[in-house]
């Protein structure tokens, strides 16, 4: 099957108002060539760039351990990045920091329904135009594709249903609302088209690989392009294709010290059916630069919308100060108490002891002061927020060596 672009030969109308602030490193890089910022020459050759997004899939507990071709393809190959961390651990509002590079606080995703901003019509007029997506197409001149999950309200009437196509995107192949393998409805380029349970020709991460295909196929080869390939998998309902439903029948979840204290989660044989994608993505084709997810400063938030056992009203914010010196979690609840949980993950990488009330009282404040200013924070001022290390400053420039040399100093030395 062909899949057709929406708008063949020519970009699409309307352009961001602005650049997003706390950009994530995918943008940082392509953006940078293609605008020439940070140094970077304009005109410099355009990467190609294939983002792949997988649905709960947590290295800590094993996740990667079945992708062995992933770490093949792509892992051994390329980069990690030991040290990036999503803004919030709900879906929706995590999918939308990826796509604008904002905070919560900043594009206004607060939890998964509507009525939290969840692809809500507030969402597509403020917050689609300025996605990197859109950028990417309208100053860039990319060729950009979609399939997959994109936010878990997705398609609701309320919201213009499957016939919205956000702006920015050339080919858009995007499922109804939230995760599922069978039975579901795909938006392409805005035209809807259901699905049943016939594994041959339905089963959704064989689908969303061989629609990948068809555009590697059919894209044109004048102009770079962006894809972004969403699987919901690992994701609940946890439905194996049928080849793969006893591969794992002996795996578990790591028994670390902190296991069955916040409840259990074993090992699903969803993921391997990702690194299935992945193999076909990469086999005997020029797919170059994969990147990974958004790269914003150690703030987690879950406001006002998230799961979370210790909270009286499943409320807090969350931030991660590192330095040569510290690797600490600061959390506040917003129950009646205000609950302080710290960490230090160094020595306790697992969780168990909060220093709180052992912590010095002055490093206590510093972290209380550093998460009030993230959690109001835009633009700028997101990068240096309450600075803990006043030593270190990220320097953009840095990601732009030469692509023959390697460097290991991410960090630059200023006074702030």
């Amino acid at each position: 099957m062909r899949l057709l672009p929406l708008a063949p030969g020519r970009l699409r109308r309307g352009s961001p108002r602005h650049l997003p602030s706390c950009s994530p490193a995918l943008l940082l890089l392509v953006l940078g060539g293609c605008l020439g910022v940070f140094g970077v020459a304009a005109g410099t050759r355009r990467p190609n760039v294939v983002l792949l997004l997988t649905d709960d899939q947590d290295e800590v507990l094993g996740g990667m351990t079945p992708l062995k071709k992933t770490k093949a393809l792509i892992g051994e190959m390329g980069m990690t990045f030991s040290s990036a961390y999503v803004p919030s651990a709900l879906c929706c509002p995590s999918r939308a920091s990826i796509l604008t590079g904002k905070y919560p606080h900043n594009h206004h995703v607060v939890n998964n329904t509507l009525e939290g901003n969840c692809s809500s019509k507030s969402w597509q007029k403020i917050q689609e135009p300025n996605t990197f997506p859109a950028i990417l197409r309208s100053m860039c001149g990319y060729q950009t594709f979609f399939a997959g999950k994109y936010l878990n309200e997705y398609g609701a009437p309320d919201a213009g249903g499957l016939e919205h196509v956000p702006l920015g995107w050339s080919y858009w192949y995007a499922l109804e609302k939230n995760s599922k393998y069978y039975n579901y409805t795909l938006s392409i380029n805005g035209k809807a088209r259901k699905h049943g349970e016939n594994y041959s020709v339905d089963y959704l991460t064989d689908v969303l690989a061989n629609v990948s295909l068809d555009f590697l196929d059919y894209k044109s080869n004048f102009e770079p392009f962006f894809m972004m390939i969403a699987t919901p998998a690992p994701h609940s309902p946890w439905t194996a294709a049928p080849q793969y439903q006893k591969a794992f029948q002996n795996v578990f979840a790591p028994r670390n010290k902190n296991f069955n204290i916040h409840g259990t989660r074993g090992a699903s044989n969803l993921t391997w059916r990702s690194d299935v994608l992945v193999e076909y993505q990469g086999e005997g084709r020029n797919v170059t630069d994969p990147t990974c997810p958004s790269l914003s400063p150690g703030v987690s938030q879950c406001f006002p919308d998230c799961v979370c056992e210790d909270a009286y009203n499943n409320t807090y914010a969350c931030v991660r100060t590192m330095s040569a010196l510290w690797n600490l979690q600061y959390c506040e609840f917003d129950d009646q108490e205000v609950f302080v949980e710290v960490y230090n993950l160094t020595a306790d990488p697992d969780q168990i002891t909060n220093i709180a009330k052992t912590i010095d009282p002055e490093l206590l404040g510093k972290m209380n002061y550093r998460l009030m200013m993230l959690q109001s924070c835009s633009g700028p001022t997101c990068r240096t927020p309450g600075v803990f290390d006043p030593g270190y400053r990220f320097d953009p420039r840095l990601m732009f060596s030469n692509r023959g040399s390697v460097r290991t100093r991410r960090f630059s030395k200023h006074l702030l």
